[in-house]
């Protein structure tokens, strides 16, 4: 699973090329460090990297800060704009934007093409499960964006935006194509498969696990359509992804190589930004969870040396701000700030939960006990963080972790996703914001106390990039980042 950021890089310049380069080989004019032309075999390695690379960094950033795991530390004010809510058109812009449509999603239509040409329908499957999948953050951090018409090149200057319904619909289509052309007989994809190493039946677990997750996402906006699809699945005696079958980029501790969060926040910052959010620590403090030594570092210096102390979220972005270095308060912990951290896209813990979901909503024709995949989602995530899972049974004896029994389905999952979002501090920031988003859980969270946007808000998008609005006449103009996504409506 483990792939050097420099290999990335000359991956991603060698498919950014397409088969634009000269006919002769030979050609003296040509650098045979810096192919004209790529393969399958390059670009899938470079579209796990460039996606990696966003969920890592920019993506764990500001889901982590929106989702309260996180927050800026007293003696900087780095991200004091996420602690503001005071988002513009140009934060998110090429860096990200063109990184998921440019580099990660172009990579995986450039390898379901060139695959699909030659026969291989295991590799072009993998790389349109991954194009979904990508579609799928795209949609999410936006609302409607381009889908149909997108990546057509000088064919199409102004791709068409399409509504987050049709999106939605059709990733599920994408996905039952793709997991179509698995074939258990045929060869699949080898050393360029980063993730699951041409493990095909992996690949279709993780397929039917986004699919899970795609259809859960819409329980509140379109709940038949959502009952429907999670029913069809299991109808179809569908599997999901299991202990110890995460979906992830792994990072050695080399240089160019190290986590992204790891190396812009400890290499280039020196680690003086992030610190614990309350929200979180309180939480993991109360419960006793063994698993506050891997999200967190006791604080390093001062008075409160060796214990964990968080910081509430946004305070230190107000005239309160006490100024207090980021070594006296506890920092992201060894499991989610190493330089050997992983970057998953989807983990086994969220894979139970969503199947935890499923079962309390009474849509898996019965199959499953959703306490017992809520459990099973509790000790994916000690699993994953290296924690001993035989510490999960006390855990779940405490009154504010059992599963509640006997409630409202509702309440039911609400508890589900409180450790959902727990699961994903510092590792799946996007996703917990996402879910929060979705669910309003866990409902113990506020706005930061340095928001802009007003009691009980909190940012619903990332706002458009700047070079849409000056490139594609398409446009469809400015949505602030308060207004909610399609699937946004509980209240």
């Amino acid at each position: 699973m483990k792939i050097s950021y420099k290999y990335i890089l000359a991956l991603l310049f060698a498919s950014s090329v397409g088969v634009t380069g000269c006919e002769d080989f030979l050609d003296v004019n040509d650098d045979p460090n810096n192919p004209p032309t790529s393969t399958p075999a390059l670009t899938l390695p470079a579209g796990f990297g460039e996606l990696a690379y966003v969920l890592g960094n920019q993506f764990q950033f500001l889901g982590n800060f929106f989702a309260q795991h996180w927050t800026q530390a007293g003696a900087a004010n780095q991200y004091c704009d996420l602690e503001l809510y005071q988002l513009t058109s140009a934060d998110y812009d090429d860096r990200v934007w063109g990184e998921l449509y440019a580099g990660a999603l172009n990579d995986f239509r450039y390898v379901a093409e060139q695959a699909d040409e030659a026969g291989n329908s295991n590799t072009a499957a993998v790389a349109e499960i991954m194009e979904a999948y990508t579609l799928q953050v795209i949609t999410d951090a936006w609302g409607d964006v381009p889908f149909t018409s997108s990546l057509e090149g000088l064919d199409n200057l102004n791709p068409e935006y399409q509504s987050q319904q049709e999106i939605y619909d059709g990733l599920i289509t994408r996905l039952n194509e793709a997991i179509a052309k698995i074939d258990a007989s045929a060869v699949g994809p080898g050393g360029e498969d980063i993730v699951y190493s041409g493990n095909m039946d992996l690949w279709r677990r993780f397929a039917n696990t986004l699919k899970l997750r795609i259809y859960l996402r819409q329980a509140y906006v379109r709940p038949d359509v959502a009952q429907a699809g999670v029913q069809q699945l299991y109808a179809e005696g569908a599997e999901f992804l299991g202990m110890g079958e995460t979906a992830a980029v792994a990072f050695a501790d080399q240089t160019q190589n190290r986590n992204p969060f790891y190396q812009t926040q400890v290499v280039f910052r020196g680690g003086v930004d992030v610190v614990a959010s309350n929200s979180a620590l309180t939480y993991l403090l109360e419960t006793d969870d063994p698993r506050i030594d891997e999200f967190y570092a006791p604080a390093q210096t001062g008075a409160n040396a060796g214990n964990f102390i968080g910081v509430d979220q946004g305070v230190e972005c107000t005239p309160a701000r006490s100024g207090d270095q980021a070594n006296t308060v506890s920092k992201p912990g060894p499991a989610v700030a190493s330089p050997t951290t992983a970057v998953p896209f989807i983990t086994a813990a969220e894979s139970y939960f969503l199947q935890a979901e499923a079962a309390a909503r009474g849509w898996t024709n019965g199959i499953g006990d959703a306490r017992e995949l809520y459990a099973q989602g509790i000790a994916a995530s000690f699993d994953y963080l290296g924690e001993d899972v035989a510490e999960v049974p006390a855990l779940l004896t405490q009154d504010t972790v059992a599963y509640p029994v006997g409630v409202p389905v509702e309440r039911q999952v609400d508890q589900i996703i409180t450790q959902k979002w727990l699961s994903f501090n510092g590792v799946q920031g996007f996703e917990a914001w996402t879910e929060y988003r979705r669910t309003g859980y866990p409902s113990f969270i506020e706005p930061s106390e340095a928001s802009t946007l007003g009691a009980s808000l909190i940012p619903k998008r990332i706002l458009y990039p700047n070079t849409e609005s000056i490139r594609n006449e398409s446009y469809p103009g400015l949505k602030e980042i308060d207004v909610p996504v399609w699937w946004d409506v509980k209240d």
